[in-house]
């Protein structure tokens, strides 16, 4: 099941990277960097050993909406509170910067987890919803301190990162500036819906951006409703706090 997972999560960055191409663009100081592993040459796998690889993840396949972020034990790391609210548990980034929701079946992979000079963390987490054929992305990077004078800079980067060349909403909420916006597009891989923000601690200078991406599966057809995503990404962006450090 492991093994499917690491597959089933590096296969969504994968496609989102492929929805999107503007995420190439780098936000101020920060990349996630994923490592490359190569196969021991020395070692084949025979008919039988195909067959039995495929036999194990086509069940991992099967029962995959049965794997939740309580069974995952790079996840595990970062919940601090489960069950907080019917099918959302709590989780706390590693800087102990930020807490915020995440979906009981969301997934934080080791790969997609980084932390820059102490100072820069970025998550990325995915979760399915396997009935409806449909796949999310929530991406995070929380910044520790950042300069006042870069502000509108950040905003402006992080709009052309996210391929949106509209204006910012604006609101506040939990003692946050919070910069957003939204748009659905369609790419090979199908429709895909983007809801984003970038909010600023109101009080001392710290930050954390979020990117909420809702795809269908594979190749697979699918409807996305544009209400339903969107509250489901507000809600999640809502949650965010900025802790005190």
């Amino acid at each position: 099941m492991k093994k499917w997972l690491t597959i089933s999560t590096l296969c969504a960055v994968l496609l989102i990277g492929g929805c999107n191409t503007a995420n190439d663009q780098q936000e101020p100081e920060e990349e996630v960097n994923g490592e490359e592993t190569e196969e021991d040459p020395s070692t084949e796998q025979t008919p039988e050993d195909d067959d039995a690889e495929q036999e194990r993840e086509d069940e991992g396949v099967e029962n995959n909406e049965d794997f939740l972020a309580v069974e995952d034990e790079f996840t595990k790391e970062f919940l601090v509170s489960t069950d907080v609210e019917p099918g959302f548990h709590q989780i706390r980034g590693k800087l102990d910067g930020f807490e915020m929701l995440i979906p009981e079946n969301g997934i934080i992979s080791d790969l997609l987890h980084d932390i820059e000079n102490d100072a820069v963390e970025t998550i990325i987490y995915t979760f399915n919803n396997h009935s409806e054929k449909k796949l999310y992305d929530v991406k995070l990077m929380y910044y520790r301190k950042y300069p006042e004078e870069v502000k509108q800079n950040y905003l402006n980067v992080f709009k052309n990162k996210v391929g949106f060349d509209g204006e910012y909403k604006y609101a506040e909420a939990n003692g946050l500036e919070m910069y957003y916006g939204s748009f659905e597009d369609e790419d090979e891989y199908g429709p895909y819906l983007r809801y984003f923000g970038y909010l600023f601690a109101k009080d001392r200078n710290q930050a954390i951006s979020y990117t909420y991406t809702a795809m269908c599966q594979g190749k697979e057809e699918c409807t996305l409703s544009y209400e339903e995503e969107i509250g489901t990404a507000e809600k999640l962006m809502y949650s965010i706090r900025l802790l005190d450090q």
